[in-house]
């Protein structure tokens, strides 16, 4: 797991250093009101530490980095399964809505379906999340429905993606 950049941002794997944002991002309520419930600190911490050593091409969390200032803005997780992952992004509330979310997704769609055996990406989130929604359509997801009973669930397929980023 190499780091990457885009235009505006920098990706790197999730890293010791990265405690603070990670807690950040997971205690913060405004944030999970749409995720989950937010957690303590001592949670958070120990969350990240669990995600810390598990590492790995199926359990792939990246630091969002805002390039021009160097500061950390978000999380982007990847959770593979068989020939599907799913996507999700979590950014300080500062730096939502600003096209990072986008840049960051199609950055990694980029290189999952450059990659052999990957045929899907998929992410879910809670029905009244308008940036979530707005943000699935610009990118071309398709919205499969409801995931259970409290998520929309988005999909996007390798021929799709190559044919609209192509």
């Amino acid at each position: 797991m190499d780091a990457f950049e885009t235009m505006r941002l920098q990706l790197r794997p999730l890293g010791e250093d990265d405690e603070a944002l990670y807690c950040r991002l997971y205690t913060d309520p405004e944030l999970m009101r749409h995720i989950a419930a937010p957690m303590s600190v001592e949670a958070a911490r120990r969350n990240y530490r669990a995600a810390c050593l598990v590492q790995s091409p199926q359990k792939q969390r990246w630091i969002i980095t805002e390039r021009s200032t160097g500061e950390g803005i978000g999380l982007l997780g990847l959770f593979a399964e068989g020939d599907a992952a799913e996507v999700g992004v979590m950014l300080l509330f500062g730096s939502q809505g600003r096209g990072y979310a986008a840049e960051a997704i199609a950055a990694i769609a980029d290189r999952v379906f450059a990659a052999d055996g990957m045929d899907r990406l998929w992410t879910r989130h809670a029905p009244g999340n308008g940036l979530a929604t707005g943000l699935m359509r610009k990118l071309g997801f398709l919205c499969e429905g409801m995931h259970g009973t409290e998520q929309l669930r988005w999909e996007m397929h390798r021929e799709r993606w190559l044919l609209r980023s192509g």
